[in-house]
């Protein structure tokens, strides 16, 4: 089994409570820019894309909530994740529902009364989340967009499309995350985050990889050294270092990069080992 940085688990409460508050504060302004691109652009295509991308944002600032407060803990960050998805989720159906039954409608030409207009009706269906089930129902049974050829989507499809649209968001911002801060690798005798080397390595395209782990496993580093006749060619692998200073463990991920016909577009990146720790080696 490849040896593997793991997260020491470490969720202190003013870490918790540090991803937490800046997670929130995302889900409250996130959402509202998400619905206005939405009625600016009302396709069904445009909306999945931007809501993938609104789920990538939230976690975007839970991520810096992680790296702030150092909170190393998955299934914490995890939890934190899906708590902000679904209150995102939340947010931007309170204030879809206040545009829709403004009596403007959705414009930008507002003024001071209307924005207070707006804020209350907001504020009136955010502590009132039965009223704001009810008219979803409501608007559900006359639709709220259509689709090119297909008329007015409502009824049973329409159900779908929103439950897609909350699988969307919190899959984006659970993608996120398990991809972000927490997942790196941490030095506990420096308490910080590990630095990722600005210089990567080059060596040869790795073919077998049970072969380096095996090298490495020999302490044979000499398979990690950095090969300048590399730097002109098309198919080579990379090796990125995380280190901190003082720390006898570094960690690294190699990375395959390959190209069968030389044009940019057909560049490939595979990962093939990640996070991987050595101790006291010099590379």
């Amino acid at each position: 089994m490849e040896n593997k940085y793991t997260p020491q688990g470490y969720a202190s409460p003013s870490a918790i409570l540090t991803t937490a508050a800046i997670g929130i504060f995302a889900s409250l302004v996130l959402p509202i820019f998400y619905i206005i691109l939405g009625r600016l652009i009302p396709n069904i295509w445009f909306i999945a894309i931007i809501a993938f991308f609104l789920g990538v944002g939230l976690g975007f600032f839970i991520d810096l909530g992680v790296k702030i407060g150092k909170l190393r803990n998955k299934r914490i960050v995890i939890i934190i994740a899906i708590f902000c998805g679904l209150f995102a989720f939340y947010i931007q159906w309170v204030f879809f529902d206040t545009l829709i039954y403004s009596n403007k409608g959705f414009t930008f030409n507002l003024n001071a009364t209307d924005f207070k207009v707006l804020a209350d009706d907001f504020f009136f269906l955010f502590t009132h989340p039965n009223v704001l089930f009810q008219e979803i129902i409501n608007l559900n049974e006359i639709g709220t967009f259509q689709i090119e050829k297909t008329g007015t989507i409502s009824g049973i499809l329409l159900w779908i499309i929103w439950a897609g649209e909350f699988v969307v968001i919190i899959g984006g911002i659970i993608f996120a995350v398990l991809n972000g801060q927490v997942s790196k690798p941490y030095s506990e005798i420096n308490d910080r985050w590990m630095n990722r080397r600005k210089f990567h390595n080059r060596i040869p395209v790795i073919e077998n990889k049970e072969m380096i782990l095996s090298e490495l496993n020999k302490r044979n580093f000499d398979v990690l050294k950095d090969n300048p006749a590399l730097i002109q060619e098309q198919n080579y692998a990379e090796v990125i270092v995380f280190e901190s200073t003082g720390d006898p463990v570094k960690y690294i991920s190699i990375l395959n990069f390959t190209n069968l016909t030389g044009k940019a577009k057909d560049k490939k990146v595979k990962n093939v080992i990640t996070f991987y720790p050595l101790e006291n080696a010099n590379i």
